[in-house]
Parts: C-alpha cells; structure tokens; sequence
C-alpha cells in the first residue's frame, strides 16, 4: 500500500513528465487570459477618473442604486435607514448611497 507522500510524489512526477513531453512534442501551453487593447471610449473614461467629466457616470450609479435601495425598502427586505456601498468601476471611487439622497 501507498502512502500518501509516495502518492502524491507519483501523481506530480507524471504530471510533470506529461507535460515536459507535451511541451517537446510541440503542443503549445494552455492560456487562460488573453490581452486586448482597451477601446478609446474605456480609456478615455479610465483616465478621467474622478474628474468632472466623469461626474455624469457617477450619478448614473447613485440613482440606479438608489431605486433599488428604495425598492427593497419599500417591500421590507431593509430597514428605513439602510444605506449601500456602491464602487465605481472604472476610477473605484466608493459612496455610500441612502434613501435620503
């Protein structure tokens, strides 16, 4: 019977063959990410950050959290002084959002 040490060696030194053969064969190595450009409208935002020009996305996402928070307090699934946390996603800004805004 194994142990699991001699396991656990045996399983990493076929992995590590398998591929050490797979790589001399010429098969090429997974990639999980690939790299793209930024399109000009996203980098242009990107670099605003929070600067004026990028006030207009900012209340974009205060009053859709706003309407969701006032949703789900209005059904009771929040109390009346509940408040979220919201981030932006290009510059990460956050603001707390509450039915008071």
């Amino acid at each position: 019977m194994m142990t699991r040490r001699q396991l656990l060696g045996t399983a990493i030194a076929g992995s590590a063959a398998f591929v050490g053969g797979a790589t001399l064969v010429g098969i090429p190595a997974a990639q999980a990410l690939t790299e793209q450009p930024m399109p000009p409208a996203v980098a242009a935002d990107y670099l605003a950050g929070c600067t004026a020009t990028n006030v207009a996305g900012h209340s974009d996402l205060i009053s859709k959290t706003l309407a969701i928070l006032k949703g789900e307090i209005a059904s009771g699934a929040k109390p009346a002084g509940a408040e979220e946390i919201v981030t932006c996603p290009i510059c990460g800004c956050r603001m707390v959002v509450t039915a008071s805004n």
